[in-house]
């Protein structure tokens, strides 16, 4: 959640700001999880998410009776009619419920702190919104009653949710827990459950307070003319505080509205959100002698105050008006990224989209997510550090070695959307699509590749390092792994047989001019490995298939995967072939050398191997695809 809101600069909220601090306030910290790797703009299509083909039915049913129960309660005037048996056994309650157990029993099964739980309500509450405005804008339906029904649907949701939870954790004793994570929150639930707007706005942006606090709505305790006499005393006060320049007031519209320049504050659209923010209202409510006495002297609230309840009580419900709405929009700006399968995508494509990891499947008793998907590994290795640690030198200063090394190469890899996955010592395994899904992973793993080693030339010119690194790129099919640590961490990481391919293509150290490995001293020459008729390369294949690699080793399978992402051209300066394309990003020629067929123990075929450089001269770009 934080991640969504940290990354997307096209949003264009009309009631928060989206700040940590204000979401924080929201929904509690931690912030509530989510699969956020694909809500990255940019990286993906969002989020495809394939619901229970019975649910929307159902929820339509019920929507429908709970319509027709209000609607004769109204007519009757008396206490709630219950036409169908509301919650009797075969009511559209007792369908709804019935189909939405096992589901949220499939997903807590398999939920491991992935954010499946949020992303189904999500999902549902945004597919739910979509039917109730279709039955109200239906004609002859009264347009209030959307505003009435909600309790009748929170019961429901609440007693699902109560049941399952109670029955798993009876039955699974520790293991709700564990999934869930001790620290798990349900704010994010408990606003689409209980703040009303989810369900009934498609977009709250679009918000008409209006409409929604009518007299027998049952959410909010706040009259429609209670807000806007609430909230015309408080814009009033806010624009004499900006015409006197305030100083408090300016530094706290400055720490909490870092997206609105100063000479806009007030402006209608600004003055909307500053006005929501609750930081700036209990600031303007406390100048007692100013703002306090003008509502004080309001005759409408000071009739209602005291036919109902008291300031404190009238001043609260709108404090909890705005919060709901504020939470409510925040959460229609994330379930933006959220699509709901539906006839415009084929079964092939579901499939397709289910077998990378992009489509999550809410239905009893399935698997939600597939976890094997296809995924760029990088294994990076120091070249002579096992032989540096085994001499006179501290485990600080091999440290400090390390963190040469290893700090800036962080940056690089968050620069170009891959995961650092687990250091090994003197190394590092990367990823490419398995805690972020992208369509352009195996371009993003070569770019990070030539990063790397555009650092350690840069440190090693500058004396910072004496070290040489070795790095593979591969790509193929592995499984994601979720491992529980304890109540409050967990381990990501993939396993399977091409990760293993990918730490063997880093290959050993040697060279044709060098015999430095993991084992012996960089610079030791090795004449034995000499080839006089051939240049030293920092990557190559001998006779026998072994790889040898101080530089970039690239695989086949991550070049046929490369071809369908960039016009890749045949490279006619090498003599075993190759590739070559040109990178926008980099404004370079990238070139793909063909250097052989490596043979590893355990592996059952030979890998073509090509070496990854980029072509010295600033090239002229390859034409485009069609």
């Amino acid at each position: 959640m934080r991640t969504f809101f940290e990354s997307r600069a096209d949003l264009a909220p009309r009631f928060i700001e989206g700040t940590v601090q204000e979401l924080e306030e929201l929904f509690g910290s931690p912030l509530p999880e989510l699969p956020e790797g694909q809500l990255v703009p940019g990286q993906s299509d969002g989020l495809l998410v394939e619901l229970h083909p019975s649910l929307r039915n159902a929820f339509r049913e019920l929507v429908d009776a709970a319509y027709r129960a209000l609607a004769v309660q109204r007519t009757k005037d008396a206490g709630l009619a219950d036409p169908g048996g509301w919650g009797g056994t075969g009511s559209p309650a007792s369908r709804f419920e019935e189909i939405l157990d096992p589901i949220l029993t499939t997903i807590l099964e398999r939920e491991r702190r992935l954010g499946l739980l949020n992303l189904f309500w999500l999902a549902h509450s945004k597919d739910a919104a979509e039917v109730i405005q279709e039955f109200f804008f239906q004609p002859g339906i009264k347009i209030d009653i959307k505003y009435q029904i909600h309790h009748l649907l929170q019961g429901t949701y609440r007693n699902t949710r109560s049941r399952v939870w109670a029955r798993y954790r009876s039955q699974k004793g520790d293991k709700l827990r564990y999934n869930l994570g001790s620290s798990f929150n349900h704010r994010l639930i408990e606003c689409i459950v209980d703040d009303q707007l989810p369900l009934t706005e498609v977009s709250p942006a679009r918000l008409n307070l209006a409409q929604v606090l009518v007299e027998q709505n049952k959410r909010f305790r706040v009259s429609v003319r209670e807000f806007k006499e609430i909230h015309s005393a408080c814009r009033e006060r806010l624009r004499e505080g900006l015409q006197r320049k305030d100083v408090r007031l300016m530094e706290l519209l400055r720490r909490n509205f870092p997206s609105i320049r100063p000479e806009l504050y007030d402006d209608e659209k600004s003055a909307t959100r500053i006005l929501f923010n609750s930081r700036v209202l209990m600031y303007l409510l406390a100048d007692f002698g100013g703002l306090g006495m003008k509502l004080l002297g309001n005759p409408i609230l000071k009739t209602e105050a005291g036919a109902r309840r008291g300031w404190s009580e009238l001043l609260m419900d709108y404090l909890d008006l705005l919060q709901a709405v504020k939470r409510s929009e925040a959460v229609d700006l994330i379930r933006q990224a959220v699509t709901i399968a539906g006839q415009e995508h084929t079964e092939v494509q579901r499939r397709e989209r289910f077998e990378e990891g992009r489509l999550y499947r809410f239905l009893p008793d399935s698997q939600v997510v597939s976890l094997a998907r296809k995924i760029t590994v990088i294994f990076a290795d120091l070249r002579g550090f096992t032989r540096t640690s085994e001499g006179g030198v501290s485990e600080r200063e091999l440290t400090h070695h390390l963190y040469e090394v290893f700090d800036p190469l962080a940056a690089i890899v968050e620069k170009h959307r891959g995961k650092i996955d687990k250091f090994t010592g003197d190394g590092v395994m990367i990823t490419f699509g398995a805690a972020r899904l992208t369509r352009q992973d195996e371009l993003n793993a070569l770019r990070t590749a030539l990063a790397l080693q555009e650092m350690m030339r840069a440190l090693r010119t500058a004396g910072r390092t004496h070290f040489e690194m070795g790095i593979s790129v591969h790509t193929g099919r592995a499984q994601v792994a979720h491992f529980i640590v304890d109540d409050h961490s967990m381990d990501h990481t993939v396993i399977g047989r091409n990760v293993n391919i990918a730490g063997r293509l880093s290959g050993s150290g040697k060279t044709q001019a060098s015999g430095f490995d993991d084992e012996d001293w960089i610079g030791t020459p090795s004449p034995a490995v000499e080839k006089a008729d051939m240049p030293a390369r920092d990557v190559w294949v001998d006779e026998a298939g072994t790889l040898y690699n101080t530089g970039i080793v690239v695989s086949q399978d991550t070049v046929e995967e490369l071809s369908k992402l960039v016009d890749c051209r045949p490279l006619a300066e090498a003599g075993g072939g190759g590739h070559q394309f040109f990178d926008e990003q980099l404004q370079r020629n990238v070139l793909l050398e063909y250097v052989g067929d490596a043979k590893f123990k355990g592996v059952g075929r030979s890998i073509a191997i090509y070496r990854l450089g980029l072509e010295d001269e600033q090239p002229t770009p390859s034409p485009r695809r069609p």
